[in-house]
């Protein structure tokens, strides 16, 4: 199940995270591509870094430090991957690094998992919206709860609602 949040603090992980706690502090986290716009940006510099000599760089972060660092903090992400994987993170071979900025298949392919062995996906575009993906559709149901503004989107057409 994909939901797109497009109002109020879509872009803030400090207000996504919370209603699914306890499913984020169970994955560890390939987090890509992250830019942030705050003066609390979360120490990403002590995370452990996969890929830092070429882009797009990623980290691989345990579900309660990612809760940690962006929960309490008032950080906008502006761009940024997170996928939640149960279990280890393998290496991930460059050219198949999931990342935001000018991948189409964020719009054309909107319900498919840009790495496969996710459970959850958040990926934040410009700031100006957030997809968050569920492999368990009664999860997304739960979240759904939380921000009842949020739209499942279930093809191309439904990304482009709110630009028509």
């Amino acid at each position: 199940m994909t939901i797109i949040l497009e109002a109020g603090y879509q872009t803030y992980l400090s207000e996504v995270l919370p209603p699914i706690r306890q499913q984020v502090e169970k994955l560890n986290w390939l987090v890509t591509g992250l830019q942030c716009w705050g003066d609390n940006s979360p120490p990403i510099e002590t995370w452990h870094l996969e890929s830092y000599d070429s882009a797009p760089y990623y980290n691989i972060v345990p579900g309660q430090t990612l809760y940690e660092a962006f929960a309490h903090r008032e950080v906008q992400v502006v761009w940024g991957v997170f996928c939640g994987v149960p279990g280890d993170i393998p290496a991930i071979p460059l050219e198949e690094v999931p990342y935001a900025d000018g991948n189409r298949r964020i719009w054309t392919e909107p319900e498919v998992f840009l790495l496969a062995a996710s459970e959850i996906e958040i990926v934040a575009f410009d700031s100006s919206f957030t997809l968050v993906k569920f492999r368990d559709e009664s999860l997304g149901r739960q979240f759904l709860e939380a921000f009842p503004s949020g739209r499942i989107v279930q093809s191309p057409d439904d990304m482009l609602k709110s630009y028509q």
